[in-house]
């Protein structure tokens, strides 16, 4: 039902009194907010006849109504309508909403879900409900709401809207806190006082004859206590020395004001402690008059509104200043309910965002999937972080949940994103360009690697590399010149080229005919229209040159001539590794034979076979090496290496990387790490040589196999049953060549798994078709396990012997095998086994003293099942001294494991990293002995570090 505007009627009767009365005590000015709603409540029941009320503060401008006051009826049953929502259900938020009186009638059925909010208040018997809108000059400021047992009668609707308006220009005038006002505190009882102390409201009655001030429980906590008045005298004028000097003026005319003027009383203040603390409080209440006008007294209600004023304060300051997009949303229907004036990153304004849902500001937003990150973020426990494109820039949104609402951080990460994808292309076509030039073994291979890499990608029609030798520069391979130039270029005389040092860029023919006159050929009959000289600088020296030519123009940026230069480096060394790929073979091929391993151990862990074959047409070996490494805890590290070209310096930088592996395997690094620290070693020789290796750590409790790879070809993996495929390792820089973070992989393997490592050789280093090698290598190993597949399961002796015919067979069905093979190659294979679970045990320890005590119980138990009874003692000394010094000196949690394989294996892991060390105890010393003890006892003992922050202190006991 919906009212509607009237000309200024005449009221007579009882509807003029009731109006007159309204109207009379306004003016008086003796009524605060809660007493006028209570008083326009009961007028307006009575003209309309209803059974109870309900009044509300509130409006557009808060987006919510509270309720202020109660007529006729409990405040448990109108408790559903505490506190509405102005956009959500209920006859008042329609009301206020439509800015004119609404009638909803009860439904028979009105008992709205759990947590909807009613049309019409249940409970009451009434057949509807009349919300009258308190109209303000911004808007309604509040509603009053009638319940009655029948509609009301057209006729008064005049004078009900008449009451309302009267309130609401009231109300208005007085400035009520709408979003801080509970009228029904004003009553007596003690109910309400302990509802008062619940919500941190101060009481206040200041004598305004005798000058004491009466302040109730909450008002010491709160109030005074901001003040630091934490013992109380009564006294005015103590309250007024702690109003804060600036503020008291102000507060002064606030009292004389409303006490001369009969006016509501309140004032918002800063208050200072003895130590010089500032707190603020917010003070409210009214006046009570003698017969004759005389004020007697104040009484009211206070707040502590600190916390609040600093919050705005902070809030306002870091807002007024973030460098990015800060919006609040709506959960309920995405709606932007706050934007500030960085928003405009998310391609509109900030004014064209609120009230809407980004995406229909900007629609291209709905298809970065802004919705799903928001409901992500909604449904999660945790901040949600999304990188998004708009138009032609990234932004990154962080999005957290902070109830009722959905808070977004937006920054600016265009830069980032096009670093990191320029970061991304260089890697990879540095990769791309380093797995080319692995395989490349010989000038024209160089040639063929720096024209598939780097013509295309980067736009250029040709290349001309140039090498040196005596001195002097030789055209050695070209790309996309006519043979007739070519032939014209090799009689030419290129020395010029040497004067360049750093690498040179030309963006026309001129430009380059100046500065290379004796090439001034090339720029008139090439056709080309832009030129990069690279000079191909290895060991400190100049080895050639490098000369990409362009059709277009080229603009060669930052990035692309950095990445052109970088990319020289690696076509630097690779000419160097071909032109000396076969000086030095013949001096180093005994030396070979003694530096890789003759026997390869018999572990638990895995059978094991290799096989080296050298090339044949060269007088100087290569330097492809393997080995199988025993680790703890059963483990095994299988290493395969190349160091490429041939020759005695090849070979001894082999024999001192294999030594390396050897040393640092002791270490327990797991592969990313081993390669790094092989990086460094590699680095440090100065050899500017090529290496790769791929570092393998086989654990057979599990079956995990964890690789990683420096410029090494993955290996192949044949799982029982299966057919061969090689693994997914990551890809690293080869050793010795640049300060880059190695990644690893972890696969699992199956029962009896093999794994073949291989070098260079087998993936068809003699020119054959890219897929040969790789093929030949799969379809060998498919045949072998084929026909090894119907055999009984060989014992570890025949198990060897058989893989060492699989190597056999792979090395001779090499690509370039018959006859003269083209380089050196070595084949790595092995069987995987794991433990039966029978051989580990394990168990968690608390983190305390007695941990001690429960591992020696422990393992008394699991070695007497073993029969291991004659280890008994000295594991649980060692197990006793290894518990005691992790409670004592490390962090938990703590674990023991116990592994029976060709050794006793005990390991006590905990959460920290510190590494324990071996003490020399003096004579008289009483402690410091412990891992001394333990050394004599073990056959070996060391400590294994963990990527999770943990360790693991590990000893070895011989089995009798």
């Amino acid at each position: 039902m919906d009212g509607c505007r009237h000309d200024e009627p005449r009221f007579v009767g009882a509807d003029g009194a009731r109006l007159a009365l309204l109207e009379a005590a306004i003016t008086t000015g003796n009524l605060d907010e809660v007493e006028l709603l209570r008083l326009a409540l009961q007028q307006a029941l009575s003209a309309a006849g209803g059974l109870a009320g309900v009044a509300h503060l509130g409006g557009p401008a808060t987006g919510e109504l509270k309720l202020a006051a109660l007529g006729g009826l409990p405040l448990d049953v109108a408790r559903p309508w505490e506190s509405l929502r102005v956009d959500g259900r209920g006859a008042p938020a329609r009301a206020v909403r439509e800015r004119s009186a609404v009638w909803v009638a009860a439904e028979p059925d009105d008992g709205p879900a759990t947590g909807d909010v009613p049309e019409v208040l249940p409970g009451i018997g009434a057949a509807g409900v009349l919300a009258l809108p308190l109209p303000g000059a911004d808007g309604p400021v509040g509603v009053l709401s009638l319940f009655g047992v029948e509609a009301p009668a057209a006729d008064r609707l005049p004078l009900l809207s008449r009451l309302a308006g009267t309130t609401g220009e009231a109300l208005a005038r007085t400035g009520a806190p709408s979003t801080r006002l509970l009228p029904w505190w004003s009553g007596s009882g003690s109910r309400l006082r302990e509802a008062m102390a619940g919500v941190r409201v101060a009481t206040w009655e200041w004598d305004l004859i005798s000058g004491e001030l009466l302040l109730d429980e909450a008002a010491l906590e709160t109030v005074a206590g901001v003040a630091g008045l934490y013992e109380w005298d009564s006294r005015i004028e103590t309250w007024m020395q702690r109003v804060h000097p600036d503020d008291l003026p102000g507060v002064l005319s606030a009292i004389e004001h409303a006490i001369a003027e009969h006016e509501v009383y309140s004032v918002e203040y800063r208050v200072r402690s003895l130590d010089g603390r500032i707190g603020w409080v917010e003070l409210r209440g009214h006046t009570t008059y003698a017969p004759d006008g005389t004020p007697l007294r104040m009484t009211g209600t206070g707040w502590d509104t600190t916390a609040t004023r600093m919050t705005e304060q902070v809030v306002t300051r870091v807002l007024g200043h973030m460098p990015d997009a800060f919006l609040i949303v709506d959960p309920a229907d995405w709606r932007v309910l706050y934007a500030n004036a960085q928003a405009e990153l998310l391609g509109s304004a900030p004014v064209e965002l609120v009230g809407r849902a980004p995406w229909e500001a900007v629609p291209s937003l709905k298809e970065s999937g802004l919705e799903e990150h928001f409901e992500e973020a909604v449904r999660g426990d945790r901040p949600v972080t999304a990188v998004i494109q708009v138009g032609e820039s990234w932004q990154r949104l962080r999005l957290v949940v902070v109830e009722p609402y959905l808070v977004v951080y937006v920054a600016d990460v265009t830069a980032e994103v096009d670093a990191e994808r320029a970061a991304a292309e260089r890697a990879r076509r540095i990769g791309a360009l380093t797995e080319a030039l692995a395989q490349a073994l010989t000038t024209q291979d160089v040639v063929d690697a720096v024209a598939a890499q780097i013509l295309a990608p980067f736009g250029a029609g040709g290349v001309l590399v140039h090498a040196m030798t005596d001195d002097r520069l030789r055209l050695v391979g070209a790309v996309g010149y006519p043979d007739d130039l070519l032939d014209r270029l090799r009689r030419q005389e290129t020395s010029e080229l040497l004067a360049d040092r750093s690498p040179r860029f030309l963006h026309s023919a001129q430009e380059f005919a100046l500065r290379y006159p004796g090439l001034a050929e090339l720029a008139r009959c090439g056709g080309a229209l832009a030129w990069a000289v690279l000079p191909l600088t290895a060991s400190g020296h100049q080895v050639g040159s490098c000369l990409l030519s362009f059709d277009r123009p080229h603009p060669f940026s930052g990035d692309n001539g950095g990445l052109l230069i970088a990319l020289s480096g690696l076509v630097a060394q690779a000419l160097e590794r071909a032109r000396l790929y076969d000086s030095e073979h013949n001096r180093a091929r005994r030396l070979q034979q003694h530096l890789l391993p003759s026997v390869l151990p018999d572990l638990p862990a895995l059978s094991a076979a290799a096989r080296y074959r050298p090339a044949g047409d060269h007088s100087e070996v290569g330097g492809d090496w393997y080995d199988t490494i025993p680790l703890s805890a059963e483990r095994v590290a299988l290493v395969i290496g190349e160091v490429r070209g041939h020759g005695l310096r090849e070979a001894i930088t082999m024999s001192r990387l294999r030594t390396a592996v050897s040393t640092l395997s002791t270490l327990d690094h797991p592969p990313e790490e081993m390669l790094a620290h092989l990086n460094d070693v590699a680095g440090g020789l100065g050899d500017d040589q090529y290496v790769t290796c791929l570092y393998a750590v086989y654990d057979p409790t599990t079956g995990v196999c964890t690789l990683a790879s420096a410029g090494h070809p993955p290996p192949a993996v044949v799982h029982p049953g299966g057919r061969p495929c090689f693994a997914d390792v990551p890809v690293g820089p080869p050793l010795g060549t640049a300060q880059m973070p190695y990644r690893s992989t972890r696969i699992t393997l199956p029962e009896g798994s093999l794994l073949v490592f291989y070098t260079g050789g087998p993936m068809g280093a003699d020119g054959a078709a890219p897929v040969s090698g790789p093929d030949t290598l799969s379809g060998v190993l498919g045949a072998a396990v084929r026909e090894r597949a119907g055999a009984p399961a060989p014992g570890r002796g025949d198990e060897v012997a058989w893989l060492e015919r699989l190597c056999d067979t792979v090395t001779q069905a090499l690509p370039g095998h018959a006859g003269c093979p083209a380089d050196d190659a070595a084949v790595l294979a092995a069987r995987a086994r794991r433990l039966p679970p029978g051989d580990v045990a394990s168990w968690d320890l608390p983190f305390e003293p007695s941990s001690a005590g429960t591992a020696r119980k422990l393992i008394r138990g699991q070695l007497t099942e073993w029969g291991l009874a004659d280890l008994i003692m000295t594991t649980e000394l060692i197990v006793s001294e290894l518990v005691g010094n992790t409670v004592r000196h490390a962090t938990g949690p703590v674990g023991l494991r116990l592994i029976r394989g060709t050794t006793l294996t005990c390991e006590v892991y905990d959460g920290s990293q510190s590494a324990p060390r071996v003490r020399h105890a003096a004579l008289m010393d009483e402690g410091g002995r412990g891992l001394q003890l333990v050394g004599a006892m073990t056959h070996r003992w060391g400590t294994r570090y963990t990527s999770s922050g943990s360790k693991t202190l590990w000893t070895e006991q011989l089995i009798p």
